[in-house]
């Protein structure tokens, strides 16, 4: 058995463990602005880090199923950026940033980071929702 003949299921779960990802991340940083610590708590930074693997594992999975050049293919390229930017402003958001605006600020930019991930992985074009020809293709006009 191939790969390929797995490939909506690798993407379903591409797809669900980003979304799961993102969404764990979104009550972390919530959590961490108000001031609660089990945000922070190893049990809780190991599930982020265990889901975060397996949705990489599934990413490359993709990669390999589909013979993608994430380089040489301009909105995989630019997702991998974005990523790049939700990493370091996650990470700013959740522990480096030592005041609270800033962290507050980190995070604002790492949610944008996120949506344009999943708008530019959705459209498979570069601008995301920003192309005309992708936006009435979201919005069904």
């Amino acid at each position: 058995m191939s790969l390929t003949e797995h490939f909506l299921t690798i993407k379903q779960a591409h797809i669900s463990l980003a979304l799961v990802s993102g969404g764990l991340f979104a009550i972390r940083g919530v959590a961490v602005l108000l001031g609660f610590t089990a945000a922070m708590r190893p049990v809780v930074r190991h599930l982020s880090y265990a889901i975060d693997t397996v949705l990489l594992a599934s990413a490359l999975l993709l990669l390999t199923v589909l013979r993608l050049n994430p380089l040489a293919t301009p909105w995989l390229a630019v997702k991998l950026a974005l990523l790049v930017c939700y990493i370091v402003c996650g990470s700013l958001a959740l522990k480096r940033a030592r005041t609270r605006p800033r962290r507050a600020l980190a995070f604002g930019a790492a949610l944008l980071c996120f949506a344009m991930m999943f708008l530019v992985a959705r459209s498979h074009h570069p601008l995301g929702f920003l192309d005309r020809a992708t936006f009435s293709r979201l919005t069904g006009g």
